[in-house]
Parts: structure tokens; C-alpha cells; sequence
């Protein structure tokens, strides 16, 4: 073997230890936890808030817990939207997340005409959770024939696409098993669906 064949593998070998350094380097800098950077691309407008109480599913929690949800992504469907039907009715679906905790409520529901104040066909579905530093309290509840879903207050303006009202979600039917209650406020601007 001739010296510049040994300088040659030196080299090489020098290189690849460089590029796996790096690489490492690069894999353990991109994994730290405390990366300021949301993994989910969302933007912010309007709000659903409130409060849900009740009993976790062994009666040794209280849920007295309070929502503030904002955030909404096009790609994971978040986005508040209505359609105006062949009747001239208008199909309403609100949806506002917090992607760092998971959370979520959806809305949705029929009104005859923009000026209907009692919509027919709701619709809810609600996702809790958060981490507390002993415990992660989860909670899921959503409409059905064994919940009672009640919209009231509600306001609808199709020129701007404001949606307000207010909202209560009540029953067993949730994941726990017992008895609670979901109240919450609302107002976001809905966009008209092209198709």
C-alpha cells in the first residue's frame, strides 16, 4: 500500500467521522424538548371559552375546568365555515382548537335563514385535556340522544360571516360515565364554502 493510499483512507476516514458527528449533532439539536417551535403551523381568530364540570370516571376528581380555545389550521380542518343550501338555508360548522393541550370543540348546526335565532340539527363535539403536574385530566363529551344540547343567543351574519352565541352540552353520555355539564360562549368569523 503506498503512502498516499494510507493519506488517502486518513482522510476518508477523518470525513466520516466529521459527517456522522455532525449528523448526530444535527438529530440531537432538532429533539431537544424545549424547542420553541409549534409543531403544528395554526393561525388565531374568534373563540369558543367556558367551563365543564363533573365527576372523573372513579369519583375521586371534580372537574371545575375552564377553556379558552383560538386557534384553527386549514390542513387539520379547523377552520369555521358555512355553506348556503339549494333552499337557502345555511349549514353552519364552527371549530376552534388548542393544538398544545389537544383540545377542541366543533359546532355545528342548520338555520333556515340568516336571521333564524333557533337552529336545528346541532351538533357538538368537545375535547379536554391537560397536564397538571401529578395527574392528566382528559374529558370528552359530545352530543347525543342521551345529552341535552341547547344553542341559544345566537346571531348570524353571512356579509361578514360572524357566528355568536352561547352554548350548554349536559348528560352521562361523555367519558366518564357521569353526570356533566359543558357551558360555553362563542364568536368567530365562519367562511362561505366555494365549491
Amino acid at each position: 500500500m503506498t503512502l498516499n493510499n494510507v493519506q488517502r483512507m486518513k482522510n476518508n476516514k477523518f470525513a466520516f467521522t466529521l459527517l456522522l458527528a455532525v449528523t448526530a449533532s444535527l438529530f440531537f439539536t432538532a429533539c431537544k424538548n424545549d424547542d420553541p417551535q409549534p409543531a403544528i403551523e395554526y393561525e388565531t381568530q374568534g373563540y369558543v371559552k367556558g367551563k365543564f364540570t363533573g365527576n372523573s370516571a372513579d369519583n375521586t376528581y371534580m372537574f371545575n375546568e375552564d377553556f379558552n380555545y383560538t386557534q384553527y389550521n386549514v390542513i387539520y380542518n379547523t377552520v369555521a365555515v358555512y355553506n348556503i343550501n339549494d333552499d337557502g338555508s345555511y349549514s353552519i360548522r364552527l371549530q376552534r382548537a388548542d393544538f398544545s393541550t389537544v383540545g377542541f370543540m366543533r359546532i355545528e348546526f342548520e338555520l333556515n335563514n340568516a336571521s333564524d335565532t333557533s337552529p336545528d340539527d346541532v351538533k357538538v363535539d368537545f375535547n379536554y385535556e391537560k397536564e397538571f403536574n401529578d395527574k392528566i385530566v382528559t374529558f370528552r363529551m359530545a352530543s347525543s340522544d342521551n345529552n341535552a344540547t341547547t344553542l341559544s343567543e345566537i346571531s348570524f351574519n353571512p356579509t361578514t360571516g360572524q357566528v355568536k352565541g352561547k352554548l350548554t352540552l349536559s348528560g352521562s353520555d361523555n367519558s366518564t360515565g357521569n353526570n356533566a355539564s359543558v357551558m360555553a360562549d362563542f364568536d368567530m368569523i365562519a367562511k362561505r364554502v366555494i365549491q
